[in-house]
């Protein structure tokens, strides 16, 4: 069991361009506590971890868009915000040749009272960028067919919660999931494996920013299914 108490700081600056009487913010803080505990059962073939975590900041920077420029954006201390959770972490050897693995997490993370951002209240809002959970579940097989090679498959699926892209909450990106598989061969000092990731071809936008258009938003569409073959020496 483990537990912690540490005081985070983040220095100020100036910003190269912004509104006027908005040219320099002041110093970040945050409290972090964290608690847990980290364990082996079955004779070492299962470890189970779990933690709960706080984060207490104070004159949050934040980047807000500028906006007299648009697509130009600045630091500013907004105010306070909280963030909460947990996280489970499970793996296992099922066999000599299996191994599978699975974490999940929450988080709420939210402004405090009397937060400002961009002249407008973002008092109780999420704060961006922040999923609401995430999990991982996946399975990793490897078997050795000769004494020099072992072939090697891996599968798992990533599992991302809901969250805002701006301190307004305006627009958010709905959960998603992505699959992504790996099998190849390995020797004594080099490998040889093919991939494919986002195997499903899910559409997502991972990241955007407020931005003076028709949606009011800019934005990035996450990376659609790949595949690939990757090769090289090991030391």
């Amino acid at each position: 069991m483990y537990g912690s108490v540490a005081r985070g700081f983040k220095a100020g600056g100036f910003n190269p361009a912004s509104p006027i009487g908005s040219e320099a913010y002041d110093e970040e803080y945050a409290w972090h506590l964290e608690a847990g505990v980290k364990t082996l059962l079955a004779a070492n073939r299962v470890r189970l971890n779990a933690a709960v975590f706080f984060i207490d900041w104070e004159d949050l920077q934040l980047n807000v868009p500028n906006p007299l420029v648009p697509a130009e954006f600045y630091i500013a201390n907004v105010g306070s915000a909280t963030s909460k959770g947990f996280e489970l972490e499970l793996a296992a050897r099922a066999n000599d040749y299996l191994d599978v693995f699975s974490s999940f997490g929450v988080t709420n993370a939210r402004f405090g009272a009397n937060t400002v951002s961009s002249g407008l209240s973002a008092s109780d809002n999420k704060v961006p960028n922040t999923p609401d959970y995430t999990a991982t579940f996946g399975a990793q097989l490897s078997k050795a067919v000769t004494s020099a090679a072992t072939v090697y498959g891996l599968g798992e699926v990533v599992l991302y919660g809901p969250f805002h892209y701006d301190d307004a909450n305006l627009a958010e990106q709905d959960a998603y999931s992505l699959a992504n598989f790996r099998a190849g061969v390995r020797w004594k000092y080099i490998f040889a494996e093919g991939w494919i990731r986002n195997a499903f071809d899910t559409d997502y936008i991972p990241i955007a920013f407020p931005y003076r258009s028709a949606s009011g938003f800019i934005g990035e569409s996450g990376r659609p299914r790949t595949v690939g073959v990757t090769g090289g020496v090991r030391f």
